[in-house]
């Protein structure tokens, strides 16, 4: 394992280490193995994780690009008072809303929000955040999570935020907000945003500016309500990535709050949201909510995990299923794993859909993980060291663009850039696929499915392979589910203790959906938690799930979103 990947490894590790009430701090859930080897590696001295493994063949054409190499952090902003604000409360006083919900899944990268209306047969609306958002271009149905303030004090938000980051900043000096949403699990909820990321006189929280982003969402939401005639009071569920328990119920009260605070600043800011807010004016705004807080917010509802929202979106509950699935989400921030024992049949009148208890797992290596992988590869193959002084500016404009280029470089097969003064640099998929880091990435997935398979009951093992038309059927979803790495997590056959089970992938796009809503095929693998966290029945969760309970005698006819074979 290289140096450089030893560190992103740490990095990553250090960024889930928590505080608890008493001060002191502990790192919840599970160590991965390649953090597990990273932490065996740093008890050696490490060099210089580029400069060791640099090789001279990389070295790139240097081209004259203007950048203060010399620029320094301003000085911390010093907290203020500020005055309060009127605040428009008027969504409390609506009469309640019946008959339809909503599901919103806030993203590490994007945020979605799908609109299920009750009737003999569901009217799904997956809500066109993209349009108030004015990001068409890039998506109709999924809106930006990035939070800018610029230099002026005003914060802005989506697409908007990263167009003003990259004018502002593009040279690396800013920073934008793209990663809010891992705060809510690890620590550093309320430690206060840095002047790299706000240049105001004004301090605000990491979870005040998370509060920022999902007024934006809720505004985007109203306006797509609004454009459909539908009330901005629906019932909304919520989707979370899979925690420990006592994690699990702690973001989950703190998202089920922020949600709803978010609700009344997305009214108290509707005319003006999209102008940029300033920072003074929602700094003022959030102190006054805090002064007369609702004891709670009716139209939030109840939190659901990220896996347990696609496992809703799957089914029909029409059609005659009988199988073991294990959904794969993987996101931007993390990748969440669960396994469904799914027994619907309507002639029979059996419809029991259940989560296996235990079976849930969240690990932290997702897209972002990539990203990091790729940051540190750029600088590696442009030989740039921590110790050169454009180091700052070289890595601050890659992680401003890193997306992009992430992107760019699996879609097109390579990514070229100009390092400011360093020069041209390109890395190819096929050497960045090599990477001992990128492929421990799938590695660590696939190893996340076995341990899932090895903790429950060896019976549900024992069902697939007791014949030969049964198998564990995987279901990919997330931004990160087209990875070709993550693509074959859904092929061949998996080693559970000693026993060789196959794996059979689930289709892109559920069947059921194909019929009724062939428009959403595109967009399918990313709005799939929304989806199905929308809609009125939900698979069970947590249940004690058998698989000899209800199982039918004969050979199981397998129909609905899977596919036959092993690709």
């Amino acid at each position: 394992m290289q140096n450089f990947q030893i560190r992103i490894l740490i990095e990553n590790l250090l960024a889930r280490v928590v505080s608890d009430v008493n001060g002191g701090m502990h790192l919840p859930g599970v160590l991965t193995n390649g953090e597990l080897q990273a932490l065996r590696a740093v008890t050696a001295k490490l060099g210089d994780p580029v400069a060791e493994s640099c090789d001279p063949e990389f070295a790139p054409v240097v081209t004259s690009i203007p950048f203060d190499a010399d620029y320094e952090e301003p000085a911390a902003p010093k907290p203020i008072t500020v005055e309060n604000i009127e605040l428009d409360r008027s969504v409390l006083d609506m009469p309640p809303v019946e008959g339809m919900r909503l599901c919103l899944d806030f993203g590490t990268a994007m945020s979605k929000a799908t609109l299920v209306q009750d009737g003999d047969l569901e009217q799904i609306h997956v809500l066109e955040l993209g349009r108030p958002g004015d990001q068409e271009e890039i998506s109709a149905v999924m809106l930006i999570s990035s939070v800018y303030i610029d230099n002026n004090g005003r914060i802005w938000f989506g697409k908007s935020a990263v167009d003003r980051s990259l004018l502002e900043g593009g040279d690396g000096s800013r920073q934008r907000l793209d990663n809010i949403k891992r705060r809510l699990s690890e620590d550093g909820f309320d430690e206060i945003v840095s002047p790299l990321f706000n240049p105001s006189s004004i301090s605000v929280t990491y979870g005040e500016m998370i509060l920022a982003y999902l007024m934006f969402m809720t505004w985007a939401t109203n306006r797509a309500l609004e454009e459909e005639g539908y009330p901005r009071n629906i019932p909304r569920r919520f989707a979370m990535p899979c925690f420990p328990s006592g994690k699990s119920r702690e973001v989950s009260h703190t998202l089920r709050r922020l949600l709803g605070d978010a609700q009344i600043l997305a009214d108290t800011f509707s005319s003006t949201i999209t102008s940029g807010i300033p920072v003074s004016d929602f700094a003022k705004a959030i102190t006054t909510l805090r002064k007369s807080r609702p004891s709670s917010y009716p139209f939030v509802t109840e939190d659901l995990t990220e896996p347990l929202g696609v496992a809703g979106a799957l089914l029909s509950w029409q059609n005659r299923v009988d199988m073991l699935a294990m959904v794969i989400d993987v996101g931007a921030g993390t990748s969440d794993l669960s396994l469904y024992r799914i027994l619907v049949d309507p002639s029979r009148k059996l419809n029991a859909a259940h989560e296996v208890l235990g079976s849930t797992r969240g690990i932290t290596e997702a897209g972002n993980y990539l990203d990091g992988v790729l940051v540190e590869f750029f600088l590696k193959k442009a030989c740039i060291t921590s110790s050169d002084p454009h180091w700052i500016a070289a890595r601050s404009k890659l992680l401003l663009n890193i997306r992009d280029y992430k992107e760019t470089l699996f879609n097109d097969g390579f990514v070229f850039i100009t390092l400011p003064n360093v020069g041209d640099v390109q890395v190819e998929l096929d050497e960045f696929k090599e990477i001992d880091a990128v492929r421990g990435f799938g590695k660590s997935l696939k190893d996340a499915m076995t341990e899932i398979l090895e903790s429950v009951d060896a019976s549900f093992v024992d069902w697939i392979l007791a014949s030969p038309s049964r198998y564990l059927t995987v279901a990919l979803t997330g931004g990160g589910a087209s990875l070709p790495m993550v693509q074959e997590l859904a092929r061949g056959v998996i080693n559970v203790r000693g026993r060789t089970v196959p794996i059979q992938a689930a289709l892109p796009f559920p069947r059921w959906l194909q019929d009724e809503y062939p428009e959403l095929e595109v967009d399918f693998a990313r709005i799939a938690v929304s989806l199905g966290g929308a809609r009125k029945q939900l698979v069970q969760r947590g249940a004690n799930a058998s698989i000899t309970g209800g199982d039918v005698p004969h050979t199981p006819i397998l129909q609905g979103y899977y596919q036959k074979g092993g690709s």
